[in-house]
């Protein structure tokens, strides 16, 4: 059996998942979600947008707000980072 690997398949930042399944989900705000996660809004911001990457802290903060463990998001974080390796 052979095995091929699909670039096609799509690939989103976590912070791009967070904000469409849970902030907007529940109508959260960005700035209700920052004070809740103990950070500031232009931190989540940058996250939410794709422009900085999940970290373990933050990883840890989004299991015990959202109740979706820290290695899921640090998963989610590594695939999007290997997608964007392969295709520059």
């Amino acid at each position: 059996m052979v095995l091929t690997r699909s670039d096609k398949l799509p690939v989103k930042h976590a912070g791009v998942i967070f904000s469409e399944r849970i902030l907007k989900r529940h109508e959260i705000s960005l700035t209700d979600a920052a004070k809740y996660l103990h950070m500031s809004r232009k931190q989540l911001s940058l996250f939410v947008n794709g422009k900085s990457d999940v970290s373990i802290d933050l990883a840890k903060k989004l299991e015990i707000s959202t109740g979706i463990s820290a290695v899921f998001w640090l998963n989610i974080q590594k695939y999007y980072d290997l997608y964007v390796a392969r295709n520059d």
